[in-house]
């Protein structure tokens, strides 16, 4: 009997979305399609993607889809905007002087996205000294459709924590499991120690969002301080 997705599961899926009105490709984890769909970028890190199980980490059709899905079996799922990206609401598309934006140093052009009021908005237009943008999120209002394959379960304390630390850009660290205590290990090099913290911050709320039966963990670091002289 094929083992079946539920809540909370660990699991890594692969994915492609598209718009269900001409079939574009907005978002996958295949690189080459990717590049076909014009779309690539360069800092992601292509191959499937962790997702818990009923946690929204995609969106709720999505989400919705994936609980009690076969594992290894590829699916097409259909998904409706207010399960989707949401419906297009008018109350997001403003017009703002244009002055307001020069007084930012910032010359908006059709076309453009900028950041308002900590979100990302669309310029439609600049005309007669006035600007008109759209927060909507670019597929609002929007059916889409998702090509998606469960590829593996994540089992175990030790495996969902090695699985939050690849996520979290921490993949260099070990686990062990100490009876039920998880002790993680560090070796990074002198200089490095912001971008960790940065990193290390963001595991921790993983893990208290996700794994809250782990009532702690325990950190073990070095610190490399210079670079070992090769023999000759």
């Amino acid at each position: 009997m094929t083992e079946k997705t539920g809540p909370g599961d660990f699991v890594r899926i692969e994915f492609t979305g598209k718009r269900a009105a001409d079939g574009s490709v907005f978002d996958t984890t295949d690189a080459a399609k990717a590049k076909e769909a014009g779309i690539f970028n360069e800092r992601y890190k292509y191959g499937p993607s962790l997702v818990v199980v009923g946690k929204g980490m995609v969106v709720k059709g999505l989400d919705d889809a994936l609980a009690g899905m076969p594992l290894g079996e590829a699916r097409k799922v259909e998904i409706p905007p207010e399960k989707a990206f949401g419906q297009r609401n008018a109350s997001l598309v403003r017009v703002i002087p244009l002055a307001e934006f020069r007084k930012r140093d910032l010359e908006p052009k059709q076309g453009m996205v900028i950041e308002l009021d900590d979100r990302p908005a669309l310029v439609r237009s600049v005309t007669s000294g006035r600007v008109m943008v759209d927060m909507n999120h670019s597929l609002a209002g929007e059916k889409v459709v998702y090509e998606v394959k469960v590829t593996e379960k994540v089992d175990g304390a030790e495996g969902k924590l090695k699985a939050l630390l690849d996520e979290n850009g921490l993949s260099g660290a070990t686990v062990k499991m100490k009876g039920s205590e998880p002790v993680l290990g560090f070796s990074h090099k002198a200089g490095e120690e912001a971008k960790h913290l940065v990193a290390k911050a963001a595991f921790l709320r993983s893990v208290k969002e996700l794994m809250p039966e782990l009532g702690k963990v325990r950190f073990e670091e070095e610190f490399i301080l210079a670079e070992e002289k090769k023999k000759e």
